[in-house]
């Protein structure tokens, strides 16, 4: 999205923006609020700026208007809110959350670890039917744990693969087809084999770490590398199976040989210079991002080739469900250890669900993504674009988001060091050659058992 800072989570790699409030979160003293107003602390990040040439507001903008019509609303209510750093504001958070004097509500991913200080507030009391029932399954999913919702989800991410629709056309591929239906492996591989042609590659991926392996293992039925028991699941004849794929790829000249030294930003640019007739991951975002560079070429700004551009779902193994990965941003609820009384939480949690209301879709809908409550896709579905061919496929797909395992104890440890000791330098062996498939598995097998993985 041209000129339109986009920080969004990836999820949650916390440059400070300007702040409301420089107090402490939950000190119990009802500061800048008129007499008899109950304060709410809200801590957020700043997940885009503002653009001066098309008049977008920035976050912070939107922020404050939900929050001017939610104290008209409710006279006794003060929302006192901080923009925090990315860069920092996860280590400010901890440090009061360990102090025991967090926010009221803070944007954050489910953290069980959050949940077994005592502190943070299940929003279940809160919800009415028809409220949950206008959340997006995939984003009450992802902030169930052991049966309580802890928190309500702002947006949705969604990875998929895009294509450039004239090249994939030529190459024989059902566009409309493949986002109704999906696709399987061997029908994206001739797709693919048939789009590779003098400069252009069938397909373009970064490979500096994973994430592609990941997304074809989970079309081969495995979601996770880490199970919540603790079992280890790249070990087995599925894990084989996508490596063997990606090596095919590569081998046959569909992918890059050079995989291994793309990384996102660069499979990226080559997908733009038509360099790569399918690529990923990418996401909804692409298409609005598109549409401006189109539009800048128009204009003289911007040299190249104008761009079809079509999302795509990721192949999935002949007898396996079509599955996707995602996230969701969205915001919880706290107490603190000097417990302001019931009432006071609930006034919380009466702010929290406004900012994660259906008016607060602008902001999902800003950065392009999906609002998590249905409403809000639908009161935003111009800006979603939701009418189009894919528009529609996004709204499908969100079908297909399955939720990671909910690792708890100290497998979060465990899954975090096995990635990056383990998993990521082996795949890096692997997909510049330097190491085959069967000796990847074996090498994750063993990182796996030294760790203490099962």
């Amino acid at each position: 999205m041209k000129k339109l800072l986009i920080l969004c989570i990836s999820l949650l790699m916390l440059v400070a923006a300007g702040c409301s409030s420089k107090e402490s979160a939950g000190d119990g003293e009802k500061k800048d609020g008129k007499k008899g107003q109950d304060v709410v602390t809200v801590w957020t990040y700043p997940h885009y700026q503002g653009n001066e040439e098309t008049g977008a507001n920035s976050y912070e903008q939107d922020l404050q208007a939900l929050i001017e019509d939610f104290e008209k609303e409710n006279p006794d209510i003060k929302v006192k809110y901080e923009i925090l750093s990315w860069a920092e504001g996860e280590k400010k958070f901890t440090t009061a959350l360990n102090a025991g004097n967090p926010p009221d509500v803070m944007f954050s991913l489910l953290n069980a670890k959050y949940i077994q200080t005592g502190l943070e507030v299940p929003m279940d009391e809160y919800m009415s039917d028809d409220e949950l029932a206008d959340m997006e399954p995939y984003g009450k999913e992802v902030y169930t744990y052991e049966g309580k919702l802890w928190g309500i989800p702002h947006y949705l991410s969604v990875h998929t693969w895009g294509g450039n629709r004239a090249l994939l056309e030529a190459a024989g591929a059902d566009i409309e087809k493949i986002q109704n239906e999906g696709w399987t492996w061997d029908e994206f591989y001739e797709i693919a084999k048939n789009a590779t042609k003098g400069d252009t590659y069938g397909f373009v991926t970064q490979g500096q770490n994973e994430e592609t392996f990941t997304h074809l293992l989970m079309n081969d039925g495995v979601r996770n590398h880490v199970e919540e028991d603790g079992t280890f699941n790249l070990g087995g004849e599925k894990a084989l199976e996508s490596l063997k794929f990606l090596a095919k790829l590569r081998d046959e000249g569909i992918m890059p040989k050079e995989t291994g030294g793309i990384d996102a930003a660069k499979a990226d640019e080559m997908f733009n210079n038509l360099q790569a007739a399918i690529y990923g991951r990418t996401g909804p975002y692409k298409i609005n991002e598109t549409n401006q560079r189109n539009a800048d070429i128009d204009a003289g700004k911007v040299k190249g080739e104008k761009i079809d551009f079509v999302l795509l779902p990721m192949p999935h193994k002949e007898g396996e469900k079509e599955s996707a990965f995602g996230g969701a941003g969205g915001l919880i609820l706290f107490k603190q250890k000097n417990y302001q009384g019931d009432e006071h939480t609930a006034n919380a949690a009466k702010v929290l669900k406004h900012l994660t209301g259906t008016d607060s879709g602008i902001t999902a809908a800003t950065m392009f993504l999906p609002p998590a409550l249905k409403s809000g896709q639908q009161k935003y579905s111009d800006m979603l674009q939701l009418d189009t061919p894919n528009g529609k496929f996004i709204q499908r797909y969100l079908g297909s988001l399955t939720p990671p395992a909910k690792l708890t104890g100290d497998l979060p440890d465990k899954a975090w060091k096995l990635k990056t000791e383990v998993v990521t330098p082996n795949f890096q062996s692997f997909i510049i050659g330097d190491a085959t498939a069967e000796e990847t598995i074996e090498a994750w097998k063993k990182g796996a058992e030294s760790i203490g993985l099962k």
